[in-house]
């Protein structure tokens, strides 16, 4: 039981916000925090239905394992690191 819950505290999630502005002229930006993957898209590059159905998508394969994130422990100096697993 008790590696469950750690297991379930280390499922990852993935997600798009839409901005307004992204400093640079980027049209995109991931930001990594513990746990969590959020790409910051331009509102202005990607539809509303777009943004809908991408975050579905993201929802789908992290929430049915399809796709976890590595994340380091938080004593490691190493990166926390994506990991594809299906």
């Amino acid at each position: 039981m008790a590696s469950e819950a750690v297991d379930e505290a280390r499922r990852a999630t993935a997600r798009i916000e839409l901005v307004d502005y992204l400093p640079g002229g980027r049209t995109v930006y991931p930001v990594e925090i513990e746990g969590e993957l959020v790409w910051l898209v331009l509102r202005s590059e990607m539809t509303e239905k777009l943004h809908r159905e991408m975050n579905e998508y993201l929802g789908y394969i992290t929430e049915n394992r399809l796709w976890m994130q590595n994340w380091a422990e938080p004593q490691s100096k190493s990166r926390a690191q994506l990991r594809r697993v299906s």
